[in-house]
């Protein structure tokens, strides 16, 4: 009774910091998403309470946040977006009592490095095809008319738009991803609690992303440059919201989950 009681008062206290720590936000994306802590109290509570009540808080959360910035095309996309993205939080709730070997860790961490530099390398591949492809319109619209000027014109602002984007996106992506892996690496080697709290930020982060991934790919694939993967478009898009977001929260909960393990000496219970 007192456990349960315990853990909906925190799963309260939560989500109320989570829904006012979006407002500290650096902006809004075009197609949705902004950075914020808003991830971080949902972490410290799978961390704390597990996989189940981390997902179940985590739906809980999406709900609400669902009023406060709600981007809408299609049912389906509310769900991956909003109830299922902040849901798969909860995935962090995998590190509760697990015990990680040095080995894995950096292997892990090593596979996140990897995967941050050949994104970045496809990145900036596509920001040469929509600089080429900028050129190509331009050049078209001094012969275009009525509505094939009006078409070339809506085109080129989107290119624009993806021409500033993609590069701060890709930089975005290579330093998040660099410091996910010390972050991982250091944890496995100066670790001095005993929950593999970066490992548990990481799979929450990919949880999350993962619901965003694949929505962007239904449900958003036109706004692709042309010629681009609308999964590799997405993923870029996805991972510019939600690897700031995670890394920062974990930067934090790295200095602040020592106190917490040691004020609830590693068992909430």
């Amino acid at each position: 009774m007192l456990r349960n009681t315990r853990m909906l008062a925190e799963a309260g206290v939560m989500v109320a910091l989570s829904l006012a720590l979006w407002y500290l936000n650096v902006g809004r994306l075009p197609q949705g998403g902004s950075i914020s802590l808003q991830m971080l109290p949902l972490l410290v509570f799978a961390l704390r309470w597990g996989v189940g009540p981390g997902l179940a808080v985590g739906v809980a959360y999406g709900l609400l946040h669902s009023l406060q910035d709600l981007y809408l095309v299609h049912p389906i996309q509310y769900v991956l977006d909003y109830p299922l993205a902040f849901g798969l939080i909860g995935l962090a709730g995998i590190a509760k009592g697990l015990r990680v070997s040095k080995g894995v860790s950096v292997a892990l961490a090593l596979v996140i490095l990897l995967a941050g530099i050949g994104l970045y390398q496809y990145t900036m591949n596509g920001v040469l095809d929509v600089n080429e492809q900028i050129s190509a319109i331009t050049s078209s619209m001094a012969t275009a008319t009525g509505a094939q000027l009006s078409e070339l014109q809506s085109q080129l602002e989107d290119l624009n738009s993806k021409a500033q984007l993609f590069p701060v996106g890709a930089y975005v992506v290579l330093v998040a991803t660099l410091l996910a892996g010390l972050a991982i690496i250091y944890g496995a080697w100066k670790r001095s609690y005993k929950t593999p709290v970066e490992l548990g930020v990481v799979l929450g982060g990919l949880g999350r992303f993962a619901a965003h991934w694949v929505s962007g790919y239904v449900f958003f694939s036109q706004y692709a440059p042309e010629g681009m993967n609308p999964w590799l478009y997405s993923a870029i898009y996805n991972f510019l919201v939600v690897a700031p977001s995670t890394f920062l929260s974990l930067a934090l909960l790295l200095l602040v989950w020592p106190a917490l393990e040691r004020a609830s000496s590693g068992n909430p219970h």
